[in-house]
């Protein structure tokens, strides 16, 4: 697994944000790394052609922004944000407090993980209603599409769901696509699974139209087609990963990608799911994106992992993403 030596953690002034600060930390003590934790004071834009005021900045958007903080306001605000990262369970960690301006926290955020050379970025899921995922929210969506290293979304709190990064890590589940990431995502995951003494579950998606499949030939013979193969690929993509010494649970499933992945990680009582970070994009010919519906949703923590080599500017064809899945019967 990487070497993580640098986490940078995003955090509003709110309740679910402490949840995130958590998961940092935890992150952080686990690999000896060093927490920038960064707050950013959203800027608002104005339009010259209309004169109205816009709460975040977007493609095409002119960029005159308004209320940006004096120096009073920036150093009250700054106290604000230490205050809030000293209630944290900060001890053994190495912690640095950023406040930075913009008119778009998302690229506030992959700026600082640029500059800071970040190997994780941990941010909550929010909750936007005016965003395109109302339970993921507008920031955390962006920042999957343009963060320059792996993410980590953390749910909003649940009163009968524990913060797996305080409690540990017992059950891990990766979702792989069987596309030339797998590799690394499956390798990341292991690593973590491994340092937990967790249980290892690998998922591949199948998708399996039955109105299409019907009109062409058997369906069951159909999804025998395409079932098979797969399992033969995950089976070979965990030997070659992990090898046959360790023990790790294999599913293939066939059915939708989102809803499937989430039945089987709530059957699974998992505590971390692991995709990979090419998934949070929007793939050509795609409605949403399978990763950022899994983490809008997801009642766990859901890791996008930034494999090595990964080029954030190439668009996903439809084989990186996530297939349809659902357990076969």
């Amino acid at each position: 697994m990487s070497d993580i030596s640098r986490v940078l953690c995003a955090i509003e002034l709110t309740e679910p944000s402490r949840r995130a600060l958590d998961c940092a930390l935890w992150w952080a003590r686990r690999h000896g790394a060093d927490v920038s934790v960064l707050h950013v004071h959203r800027l608002a834009v104005t339009t010259p052609d209309t004169g109205s005021l816009h709460g975040d900045a977007s493609a095409g958007a002119p960029a005159e922004a308004q209320g940006t903080l004096d120096p009073d306001e920036r150093g009250a605000r700054q106290l604000e944000v230490e205050r809030f990262v000293e209630q944290a369970r900060t001890d053994g960690v190495q912690i640095e407090v950023l406040l930075d301006e913009d008119a778009s926290v998302a690229d506030a955020i992959v700026a600082r993980a640029d500059a800071l050379a970040a190997d994780l970025v941990v941010v909550g899921a929010g909750a936007d209603p005016s965003s395109e995922h109302p339970m993921l929210g507008h920031t955390t969506a962006a920042l999957l599409r343009a963060a320059p290293c792996s993410v980590l979304v953390v749910p909003a709190p649940a009163a009968d769901v524990a913060n797996p990064c305080v409690s540990g890590l017992h059950q891990v589940m990766c979702a792989v696509s069987l596309a030339e990431q797998s590799d690394q995502v499956l390798e990341y995951a292991a690593g973590l699974a491994t340092e937990s003494t967790a249980h290892l579950a690998v998922v591949h998606v199948v998708e399996l139209v039955s109105e299409v499949a019907a009109l062409a030939y058997d369906f069951d013979e159909h999804r025998e087609v395409r079932v098979q193969p797969a399992c033969e690929e995950l089976v070979a993509l965990v030997a070659r990963v992990i090898g046959h010494e360790n023990p790790v649970e294999e599913i293939v499933a066939h059915g939708t990608a989102c809803d499937e992945i989430l039945k089987l990680a709530a059957e699974e009582s998992t505590d971390l799911i692991v995709v990979g970070h090419g998934s949070g994009r929007r793939a050509r010919g795609v409605g949403r994106p399978t990763g950022q519906a899994i983490a809008r949703e997801a009642r766990c923590p859901v890791l996008f992992v930034y494999p090595i080599g990964f080029d954030a500017s190439r668009p996903f064809a439809d084989s990186h993403g996530y297939r349809d899945v659902s357990r076969p019967a």
